[in-house]
């Protein structure tokens, strides 16, 4: 059950409990309590499962989204492209950091750099080969 179903359970729940004590201490006849106490059990259950039907709905209503984001070719590249850019303005920054003195031909790069690259190079070694070594694994297991 998502969170949103749990917001509207647990107010309908609490309604329903306090509206049940207020009904005991009004109805004297035990038929009465019976009746009262069924009516207001089918009122929550209403409640819980038109709650249920909206988180439902709502998480359609985001994969439609998720689905025609994924259409167009400017949605589906919007991440790679962002992330080539960001890597290439990286890369340029750091190799030019320093390194542009004319007549010198000396490489150096800067310390403050190495701890970001050491990061970006095991982040995406790992992100690759675990990936594709999970990939294969799933697919021996599969077939």
């Amino acid at each position: 059950m998502s969170w949103l179903s749990d917001i509207f359970t647990s107010s309908a729940a609490g309604i329903v409990d306090s509206v049940g004590n207020a009904v005991d201490k009004l109805v004297t006849s035990d038929e009465e309590k019976l009746q009262l106490k069924n009516e207001l059990l089918k009122i929550q259950v209403e409640a819980n499962a038109k709650a249920e039907d909206q988180a439902l709905q709502a998480q359609q209503e985001i994969t439609k989204r998720w689905v025609s984001d994924n259409e167009h070719a400017v949605t589906r590249l919007v991440r790679p492209i962002a992330y080539a850019w960001m890597m290439s303005l990286f890369s340029v920054i750091a190799i030019a950091d320093g390194n542009l003195a004319i007549g010198t031909w000396e490489f150096t790069v800067s310390e403050a750099y190495v701890p970001v690259i050491q990061a970006l190079l095991i982040t995406m070694t790992i992100a690759y080969f675990g990936s594709r070594g999970l990939e294969k694994m799933v697919k021996t297991y599969k077939g």
